[in-house]
C-alpha cells in the first residue's frame, strides 16, 4: 500500500492559483490519501505556493533550511512557518520560531551558502531600521507595527544610523549604550 504521494513543482513554474487548483483537484479526488507538496523557488513563488497548497488541503510540506536546494532552491522553512503561523492560525506545526535563526546560521556555517542580508526572517538586516520615521513610530506605541516582531525569532530590533536617520534613531542607539540625553528647551 502507498502511504504518501509527493506532488512536486519540481521546476518551480506554477503560480499560486495553479497550485491551489492542482492540489484541490487531487486531494478532493483521493480524500483518503496523504499528499505532500514540494515547491521549488525558480520564480520566487515557493512560499506563496506553500500557502496555497495548505489552503487546498495538502497534508505535508517539503521545506528546506535557508531555502537550500538545486537552482533557485526550495521553499524556505523560516518564511513558510511565519506565513502559516500568521495567515493560517488553524494549521499547527511543531517548528519553534525562536530556533529558526540559530538553525539557519548553523546551516549557513556548515554549508558555506551565505544568507542574503535582506532574506525575510533570517537575514542580518531584516530587523534593522535606518529610516528615522520607523524608530519614531516604535517610540509611539509601535505605530508602524506588523506581526513580524524580531523577538518571535529570537532576535532584536536594531536602529542603524544613515542619511535617513532622525532623532529617534540616535536616541535608540544611545539607549542601547545606556545613555539618556537630557531634554533641553529651545530659546525663543
Amino acid at each position: 500500500p502507498i502511504e504518501r504521494v509527493l506532488l512536486p513543482d519540481t521546476l518551480g513554474v506554477l503560480i499560486p492559483s495553479e497550485v491551489y487548483e492542482y492540489i484541490s483537484l487531487i486531494v478532493n479526488r483521493y480524500p483518503n490519501t496523504h499528499f505532500d507538496f514540494h515547491a521549488h523557488n525558480d520564480y520566487d513563488l515557493s512560499t506563496a505556493n506553500v500557502l496555497e497548497a495548505v489552503k487546498a488541503g495538502i497534508h505535508g510540506l517539503h521545506l528546506t533550511v535557508n531555502g537550500m536546494g538545486e537552482r533557485a532552491g526550495n521553499a524556505p522553512l523560516s518564511s513558510a512557518i511565519a506565513v502559516l503561523n500568521d495567515f493560517m492560525p488553524s494549521v499547527k506545526t511543531s517548528v519553534v520560531e525562536k530556533s529558526l535563526y540559530t538553525v539557519s546560521k548553523l546551516v549557513e556555517t556548515f554549508s558555506g551558502f551565505r544568507i542574503p542580508v535582506n532574506k525575510p526572517i533570517i537575514g542580518e538586516n531584516v530587523f534593522t531600521q535606518t529610516a528615522g520615521i520607523h524608530a519614531d513610530g516604535d517610540n509611539k506605541n509601535n505605530l508602524y507595527f506588523n506581526d513580524l516582531m524580531p523577538e518571535r525569532f529570537g532576535r532584536r530590533r536594531k536602529y542603524a544610523l544613515g542619511k535617513t536617520s532622525g532623532k529617534a534613531n540616535i536616541e535608540k542607539n544611545l539607549q542601547e549604550l545606556g545613555i539618556k540625553l537630557a531634554k533641553i528647551g529651545r530659546a525663543h
